[in-house]
């Protein structure tokens, strides 16, 4: 679980005036929008006795705390303590929790948990222009949570080959691909997987758009089949803690048009909504949930072909981000968590040290595990054309 990244936190429109309880990273959060409708995002743990401020109330643009009424602003510091010192509205220095920056994108909330100031935060990519237009478009969101390390889900939405097999509504799908690597950085990877008949044909007019970046664990797949609209699925997994994660999907299909042609109904999109919330989400998790080790494994102990090379390629950006950026040690924090309290750092830990009550979480360096040499050659070859795999 690294820091310094954007995790999608809930669905926006979940998030009204009560305080929402998350926890992300193996810590607990609070989430709440003030008077103006602006969500923010604090540490659960109040900085007086570790009551938990998600259990109290939000007033005006305060969060309550329920133990003591301590408030608190959006910005995490505490502006009144009503009972205990001489004077109300001068509470101690240290009387503030870590607060998080908030960003609404395409119905979710995401936070950024880490210590980088504006300047060097990474940016949330517009992935899903689709739904600023909802003329145009239907949409649904899921939200689900899965015992199931949160690599392990990122690796299954960016493999265009599990699908005939784990689906039953994909069997009728060509099982041959293209695979072409259309753009690729240090956090974004973006590839075409194309299909082909029975007969070796190439369809081009056929086939699965695969996005995944780093910046908010966001996978993007758009499907495009002959006769049927485009089908966009983005999907965002955010660590629980180490074994748990949270899933936010978000389902996209075209409207008819002006002339009632073309797209599909409202009732149609829902069905497709329905089936991926009651079969297609739990097809996965079947086979997910056996899947050993529980974490990504090394590429050494696994037999990666060519069809891997865009799950091989996100597992590489984010090992190398978690290496650069920082891990949460989770055995470490575990071993505290009985006797101490540990936060995520946030921007303000960077810029005012030392006036803090809790410390923050134990960090570990990440080895990196280097993709297999034949991985490699598979993605300096993607990057020049084309590779087909049977």
């Amino acid at each position: 679980m690294f820091i310094n990244n954007w995790y999608a936190a809930c669905v926006a429109s979940e998030l009204t005036q009560a305080p929402l309880k998350v926890r992300m990273l193996g810590c607990d959060l609070v989430l709440f929008r003030d008077q103006a409708g602006v969500a923010h995002c604090l540490s659960d743990v109040c900085c007086h006795r570790g009551a938990s401020l998600s259990a109290g109330k939000r007033r005006d643009n305060l969060l309550i705390c329920p133990q003591h009424g301590w408030e608190f602003e959006g910005s995490g510091k505490c502006v009144r303590v009503p009972a205990g010192i001489k004077d109300p509205a001068a509470p101690p220095r240290k009387a503030r929790v870590p607060s998080y920056p908030v960003e609404e994108h395409y119905g979710l909330v995401f936070a950024f948990l880490g210590d980088l100031d504006e300047a060097q935060r990474p940016r949330l990519r517009n992935i899903l222009p689709e739904y600023a237009d909802p003329d145009g478009w239907h949409v649904g969101i899921l939200s689900r949570k899965k015992d199931v390390h949160y690599v392990r889900l990122a690796e299954n939405y960016n493999d265009p080959c599990h699908v005939h097999y784990v689906h039953e509504f994909a069997k009728w799908l060509p099982k041959g691909v293209t695979i072409e690597t259309l753009e690729q950085t240090d956090t974004y990877v973006k590839a075409f997987h194309a299909a082909w008949d029975a007969k070796g044909n190439l369809s081009p007019d056929r086939g699965l758009m695969m996005e995944f970046d780093v910046i908010g664990m966001v996978s993007r797949n758009t499907n495009r089949q002959p006769g049927y609209p485009a089908t966009v699925v983005v999907a965002t997994v955010t660590p629980i803690d180490e074994d748990n994660t949270q899933i936010f999907m978000l389902l996209l299909q075209p409207k008819p048009g002006a002339d009632g042609k073309g797209g599909l109904s409202a009732t149609d999109h829902q069905m497709l909504v329905t089936m991926t919330r009651d079969q297609v989400m739990d097809e996965d998790y079947a086979v997910l949930k056996g899947t050993q080790p529980r974490q990504a494994a090394s590429p050494a102990e696994e037999l990666l072909v060519a069809t891997d090379v865009t799950v091989a390629q996100a597992r590489k950006m984010t090992r190398d981000y978690a290496e650069k950026f920082g891990e949460v040690d989770a055995l470490a924090l575990a071993a505290l968590r009985d006797t101490h309290v540990r936060v995520l750092p946030c921007p303000g830990h960077r810029s005012e040290p030392g006036q803090w009550v809790h410390k923050t979480v134990p960090l570990k360096t990440v080895a990196q595990d280097h993709v297999q040499d034949h991985v490699q050659d598979h993605a300096r070859e993607l990057s020049r054309g084309v590779t087909r795999v049977a």
